[in-house]
């Protein structure tokens, strides 16, 4: 740990709607795929710890589920989780993507936000700069301070890029209080390797399944073991209808082998082993709207 006086340590939650590009600035800035990326809505579904620290700082990150709308107990277990993040953090990143007009949901976020009920710093990250048109940046910039004038900056950034990061690591460590880090500096993470595993299958399901179906899967770690340099693992993928368990085995079992090759390939990467990875697929009809189900796949409201 550092002993630096001028330390600064703290919480950082990232907020906004589905697909605004959360997890990916947090993997950006870490320098490590702590959280799982696809282009599908509703990717991020718990609170994910990213941790960055340099000589100056410790920012831990806080990756949440987008802010959206849904029916489903699933939904609204990942909305509590997203304003739980935003109540305990020391600061608010709230994020949009620059890149599409804003929309009536994004300018409810940033309105609710700058409401007054949270009195931490707000900082304003308009993410995609790379892919928006430059006349259209100002305005943008311009009419998110007319819906927030309190916040303490407004910064756009291309997480994909990298550009722009640094500049939003020197904004949000002006908001961080000085005291000494919270982890190990080793550290990027506070997911176990079992949660990990998780992650990655589930990210694999969801770039090779069609829209409707990745938000009705779910990976369920039942054996994870440890032996010299080999880790075993057997997880469940549930889908939530019998029509969709053959589209995600493919014909002969190709899509699943698919699937898990590409999953074994990215956890031997970040776990530095071989892995032995074998996968099923279960129906589960109901899973994402049972809340004692969803609380054992660590996606209760609390997760």
């Amino acid at each position: 740990m550092t002993s630096n006086s001028d330390f600064h340590c703290g919480t950082v939650a990232l907020l906004g709607r589905p697909n605004v590009g959360k997890s990916t600035l947090m993997n950006r800035i870490i320098g490590a795929k702590v959280a799982i990326v696809t282009p599908k809505p509703q990717t991020t579904r718990h609170r994910i710890l990213g941790i960055f620290t340099d000589e100056e700082r410790q920012i831990v990150f806080v990756d949440t589920p987008g802010i959206h709308k849904g029916s489903k107990q699933l939904n609204r277990n990942m909305v509590r989780i997203a304003y739980a993040a935003a109540e305990e953090a020391d600061v608010l990143a709230i994020m949009q993507d620059a890149s599409q007009p804003m929309d009536v949901g994004t300018r409810m976020l940033i309105e609710r936000f700058a409401d007054g009920r949270l009195t931490q710093p707000r900082i304003h990250v308009l993410n995609k700069v790379d892919k928006a048109n430059k006349d259209r940046l100002l305005p943008r910039l311009l009419e998110t301070q007319r819906l927030d004038p309190g916040a303490v900056a407004y910064v756009p950034v291309s997480a994909r890029k990298g550009t722009q990061t640094d500049e939003l690591l020197k904004e949000l460590t002006k908001c961080l209080p000085q005291q000494p880090a919270i982890y190990d500096p080793d550290w990027f993470t506070d997911q176990s390797q079992r949660q990990l595993a998780a992650e990655y299958v589930r990210e694999q399901v969801f770039l090779s399944m069609h829209q409707e179906i990745p938000f009705q899967t779910a990976v369920d770690i039942e054996r994870f073991e440890e032996a010299d340099d080999l880790i075993e693992i057997d997880a469940v993928i549930l889908v939530g209808s019998e029509r969709h368990k053959p589209m995600l085995i493919g014909k002969g079992g190709e899509r699943m082998k698919a699937v898990g090759t590409r999953a074994r390939m990215g956890l031997e990467e970040i776990l530095g082993c071989r892995v032995r990875l074998n996968l099923w697929a279960k129906v589960d009809a109901d899973w994402f709207d049972h809340p004692g189900k969803l609380m054992d796949l660590g996606l209760g409201s609390e997760s």
